[in-house]
């Protein structure tokens, strides 16, 4: 199915968002079968990446010496290891510790740094009550020339799609269309795929190690059929990001991401 056989025209479209509470509720309107969760509560790793950064602040953590490992401070925390790895992850992007491979994590004795703009559509809205995760479609497709050109595939390569619309308060923001390697990413197929992060699930799931991710960001015409979707004029400026997940510099995971520039998708607050 593809989301624009589920959502239909204009009229369509106004009349599923106005339904999308409902749905929420477990109340799906006639004739209609889809997947839509409330937003998980506000993650826990800022507070991890709080009391980390304390720490380092404090003197507590020593240069020179490495810091807890990431299953250790999942463990401490109560937390699974992504979590714990986000939290060390930022800290390293803010220039507060350095990973030496097959060493561990270490205070790099900085105490003040530069701002840091980090590109996570949504993330500002997703402890609302009001947001939501519908799932448009999921499962194995043909690779389009995007998906086949970052993925390092050939033609009629099939991969795991997965389409999804979050919003907030009955309205759409983020369009996501995702392509992950078909042998390595089926087993999240049964899976909550409206109420998790794919990127965690993937991790959990398949035990894949994620090394790296690059992204970009651009401002494009929407096309049409992501236009439909959005609820936005064709040709309308919008956001697209791409982002490419690696595993040991294998691409794991092709997502594309169309925003409404409208909806404050980007925000960014630093302590100097």
């Amino acid at each position: 199915m593809r989301p624009s056989d589920f959502f239909g025209d204009r009229e369509a479209i106004n009349e599923r968002m106005q339904a999308l509470p409902r749905i929420a509720s477990g109340e799906t309107p006639p004739g209609r079968v889809a997947l839509c969760v409330p937003a998980h509560p506000t993650s826990k790793y800022p507070r991890i990446k709080a009391v980390i950064k304390h720490r380092l602040l404090s003197g507590r953590y020593r240069e020179g010496r490495a810091l807890p490992s990431e299953t250790s401070l999942a463990q401490e925390f109560g937390v699974s290891r992504m979590t714990a790895r986000r939290a060390v992850d930022e800290l390293e992007q803010e220039g507060y510790i350095n990973r030496v491979q097959g060493a561990g994590s270490f205070p790099t004795g900085h105490r003040f740094r530069q701002g840091v703009f980090r590109i996570r559509p949504l993330e500002e809205i997703a402890g609302s009550e009001a947001t939501f995760t519908t799932v448009l479609s999921a499962g194995l497709a043909v690779a389009d020339e995007p998906e086949r050109l970052a993925l390092n595939l050939g033609p009629g390569s099939a991969v795991l799609s997965i389409v999804r619309l979050r919003g907030a308060n009955d309205q759409p923001i983020m369009l996501e269309r995702r392509a992950l390697m078909a042998g390595r990413a089926e087993a999240l197929i049964g899976h909550n795929l409206g109420g998790e992060s794919i990127h965690d699930l993937l991790v959990e799931v398949t035990g894949i190690e994620i090394s790296r991710v690059e992204q970009s960001l651009d401002a494009v015409n929407a096309p049409p059929e992501e236009a439909r979707i959005l609820c936005v004029n064709a040709g309308s400026a919008v956001f697209l990001l791409r982002r490419t997940s690696f595993a040991n510099d294998e691409p794991i995971s092709f997502a594309r991401y169309w925003v409404r520039p409208d909806c404050r998708p980007f925000t960014s607050a630093f302590a100097p």
